[in-house]
């Protein structure tokens, strides 16, 4: 693999039980080991990053981190691993456009781009193979499509961001989908979702999805929302908002202020920590029900959240970093 150029500094895992509360040029290579981030009160585990969106584990124990490596429009993104033991930082797929989400299982590398989804095979040990695109012109927002998240099963998840054609909504848009990577099929999960971006699984089966609003006109405000599988379940976009209640949709499990901008969803326990990417803050919300409390804040485009060992990991997308947060954030 081609070394790609990074800062790395690795801290002391901390664990998440005990939290109480979108160009560059490729950095320089290095490795090593650094402090805490002092002033915000959070670790730094990687820093040189240009735009990363989604990180999601490994073989052998490495991160794949997905990131544009550029401005949105310049299809120059890449899909890099992360070897914490060593700080190394490896170019695996590079060229894509706009790498929202990334996920490695089986010994591929999917990547979810503007508006299509994509695979690769790799083993860890050397470059990915050559890419193949598995869906493509699919329906979308006109930015982009969002995350994957393994279901556990050998599926996982990914969304067509919602949009209207002629005052409808786009055939197959605003749908969360569990995609079969053996027979190459898609089945619906839920509808209605302006931007299902992020999601995660409960321990119990069920699903969280975040909404983005992101509408024209008065901004709605956005969820977290609970889906029971196999669905589909009706989560209201467009007609009904997550602050009206409506006959047959799927009543959000929280809200958030409009354009808070839900992108990343983690569960530990029996609470789930949701990245507010424009808001700044990841906030805890109880599984049970009950209102968000804010775990941290003061981030700059806080975007996917991943649990590593107990500790929980984050990308920071406007200052290329992955960080780790600790308590009293």
């Amino acid at each position: 693999m081609s070394k790609v150029a990074m800062s790395t500094f690795l801290i002391g895992v901390v664990a998440v039980t005990a939290l109480v509360g979108c160009a560059g040029d490729t950095p320089d290579d290095g490795d090593g080991v650094g402090d805490a981030d002092a002033d915000a009160g959070r670790s730094v585990v990687v820093e040189g990053l240009d735009r990363p969106t989604q990180l999601a584990d490994g073989p052998d124990g490495t991160v794949v981190i997905a990131q544009l490596a550029g401005d949105e429009g310049q299809a120059v993104g890449q899909v890099l691993s992360f070897d914490p033991r060593s700080g190394a930082l490896d170019v695996v797929l590079e060229g894509l456009d706009k790498p929202t989400g990334v996920l490695w299982q089986d010994g591929i590398v999917w990547v979810m781009v503007r508006r299509g989804l994509v695979r690769a095979p790799w083993d860890g040990s050397q470059p990915a193979g050559g890419v193949e695109v598995v869906l493509d012109d699919l329906p979308f927002n006109g930015r982009s499509e969002g995350t994957l998240t393994s279901m556990g099963d050998g599926r996982f998840l990914y969304e067509t961001s919602g949009s209207i054609t002629g005052g409808e909504v786009t055939a197959g848009s605003g749908t969360l989908w569990a995609f079969d990577p053996t027979t190459l099929t898609s089945t619906v999960v839920a509808t209605g979702l302006k931007g299902g971006y992020a999601h995660a699984l409960l321990r119990d089966g069920r699903v969280l999805v975040s909404e983005i609003g992101d509408v024209a006109g008065p901004q709605p405000v956005e969820e977290l929302n609970v889906v029971a599988l196999p669905g589909p379940s009706d989560l209201g976009w467009p007609e009904c908002p997550g602050d009206v209640v409506c006959e047959g949709v799927v009543s959000p499990l929280a809200t958030f202020p409009p354009q808070s901008t839900p992108t990343g969803v983690a569960v530990v326990g029996d609470s789930a920590y949701v990245a507010l990417f424009v808001s700044g803050r990841v906030v805890a919300v109880p599984v049970a029900g009950g209102e968000p409390t804010v775990v941290a804040e003061g981030l700059e485009g806080p975007h996917s959240l991943l649990v590593r060992d107990g500790a929980l990991w984050l990308t920071e997308h406007l200052t290329g970093r992955v960080l780790e947060l600790a308590p009293g954030d």
